[in-house]
């Protein structure tokens, strides 16, 4: 319980609270009832609804990130924590992972 503690509070702190609960669901769950609570026009609701489901993207793959990289992060032999550095070049590096979150966008512009 302690070496969890540890993660949520330190290295995962940023992925776990601010990126998968903020911003992947009470952000989106906010714009999306104050949507439907007040009048407004149809382009905003459409673009309010497109960013929240942008963000509720952002969020998933921020619980995928969280239960990968906590996984890798929690020593399985309770010996303490691991270190993760994420490259940016690289089959697991940055910019392959934001080319493979910007492809099915891609796909979808071009069909």
């Amino acid at each position: 319980i302690n070496i969890l503690a540890t993660l949520v509070a330190g290295k995962l702190f940023v992925s776990l609270v601010v990126v998968q609960l903020l911003m992947g669901m009470i952000i989106p769950l906010g714009l999306i009832a104050a949507i439907k609570m007040f009048k407004t026009p149809d382009e905003l609701r459409k673009l309010v609804y497109f960013v929240s489901a942008l963000l509720v993207q952002v969020g998933i793959f921020s619980t995928r990130w969280n239960v990968v990289i906590g996984g890798q992060l929690f020593s399985k032999s309770f010996s303490g924590l691991t270190a993760y550095k994420m490259t940016f070049f690289g089959l697991e590096g940055l910019l392959v992972s934001i080319a493979i979150l910007i492809l099915p966008l891609v796909i979808l512009y071009i069909l």
